[in-house]
């Protein structure tokens, strides 16, 4: 790998990370103001506000990664983010925030980060040859995993230490690192700083991307089964445990084993994928850890041992991750770089835009049907969209296109 290449894959890296853990520590310190405020029901409202902004303003958070640049993206929505954290942060010194104030920042925040996550996704992509893009998505799965992990933790620890205040100075300063790491950074092969006249309306750029995603068999048809996939899996995995182990006996520390096995299965499935020079049939390949975790995830639920549910979940982690790291690489290196942020807007609203709705249904089929039907509704729905994707010829002859990577559309510039 050439030098100055590996330099701006580890700052975008810590970037991508850091970013991720403010977004954790945040998450923590909005949702303990929240119920200080308004009590159980405040949560809800405040991490509702959070994310639908998030997920209705992905697909133009493409566009305008596309248009400007991924990186340029990404440094200005965590700009963007660092200044609301200082204003959240002054409001706590000199009051309580109550649940409407917290709410217009969450929107504020959630519209932001919807800004975000395309252009973030996007970035492997435009940093490094197309051969190396399955193992940098793996270490960027690593980075996500590794933040996931220690934010919601961290901001207990700072939170319980320090309070709210704290909580938001440590948010800031994660998003700090992310920025000056982003400001040193530079990308390859990005068509971006188009002629501003030259460029279509927002709205006719939405359209054409999604054109372009639905006109690629092998793009629509990967985005289509990890949505399906990711749905299925979203649920359980953060509604369902709790209730899982509140269900088997084993009380907060048995789900605290189990998210904790889970995390851990992701994050080793990640990195299996970025010291993995090639997968065989990477199509098939993630269909079939589709099937083992939703599996295991169905396995883990009606297990009465705590030892073998954690066992599973690990499985469950690590299938999840490899599944992925391969689907987004399939998608990324089929995708020319002039249309690659719409392309990931599209996809990223798949994975983690309709998260919320997940929830909604798998807590509603808990009270409905109880927690081992409802791992086994889940599941089948992953099963079922795998199995699809393993009849459909373009998952079983999908591969990695390393030479002639669509790069090659547009003009190649740093940004």
């Amino acid at each position: 790998m050439i030098p100055h290449r590996a330099g701006n894959l580890t700052r975008y890296l810590i970037a991508h990370g850091t970013s991720l853990l403010g977004d954790q520590i945040y998450f923590v310190a909005l949702a303990w103001a929240a119920k200080s405020a308004a009590g159980p029901n405040g949560v809800g409202i405040a991490l509702a506000a959070a994310s639908l902004p998030r997920a209705i303003l992905m697909l133009i958070g493409g566009v305008v990664s596309d248009r400007y640049g991924a990186r340029k993206v990404m440094l200005g929505s965590n700009i963007a983010r660092t200044a609301l954290i200082g204003i959240f942060c002054l409001w706590a010194t000199i009051q309580t925030p109550g649940l409407t104030a917290l709410c217009i920042i969450a929107v504020a925040f959630g519209a932001v980060d919807g800004v975000f996550y395309p252009a973030s996704s996007a970035m492997p992509a435009l940093l490094l040859d197309s051969a190396k893009i399955p193992q940098t998505n793996g270490l960027r799965q690593a980075a996500q995993q590794g933040a996931l992990l220690l934010g919601g933790p961290l901001g207990g620890v700072v939170l319980a230490a320090g309070g709210l205040v704290a909580a938001l100075i440590a948010n800031g300063s994660a998003l700090i690192i992310s920025i000056v790491c982003l400001l040193f950074t530079h990308t390859i092969g990005e068509t971006a700083g188009k002629d501003e006249a030259s460029n279509p309306k927002v709205h006719q750029q939405m359209v054409e991307g999604l054109r372009y995603t639905a006109s690629s068999p092998i793009i629509r048809d990967t985005i289509l089964i990890i949505t399906f996939a990711g749905f299925g899996f979203a649920g359980p995995a953060n509604v369902g445990l709790p209730l899982l182990a509140d269900h088997q006996g084993w009380g907060a520390t048995g789900y605290g084993i189990l998210t904790g096995t889970l995390g851990a299965g992701a994050l080793a499935g990640a990195l299996t994928v970025s010291v993995t020079k090639r997968v065989p049939r990477p199509g098939i390949m993630a269909m079939g850890m589709l099937i083992a975790q939703a599996l295991c995830m169905a396995a883990a639920a009606v297990t009465p041992h705590l030892v073998l549910a954690a066992a599973l979940m690990t499985v469950t982690g690590i299938g999840l991750s490899v599944a992925s790291a391969i689907t987004m690489s399939l998608v990324q290196l089929n995708t020319g770089t002039e249309h690659i942020g719409r392309v990931m807007s599209v996809m990223t609203l798949g994975m983690v835009g309709l998260v919320p709705l997940a929830y909604i249904i798998c807590g509603w089929l808990i009270s409905a049907a109880g927690v081992t039907t409802t791992f086994a509704l889940f599941s089948l729905m992953e099963i079922s969209a795998a199995v699809i994707g393993l009849m459909l010829p373009t998952i079983q002859a999908a591969d990695y296109p390393h030479a002639g990577h669509a790069q090659t559309a547009g003009t190649t510039s740093r940004s």
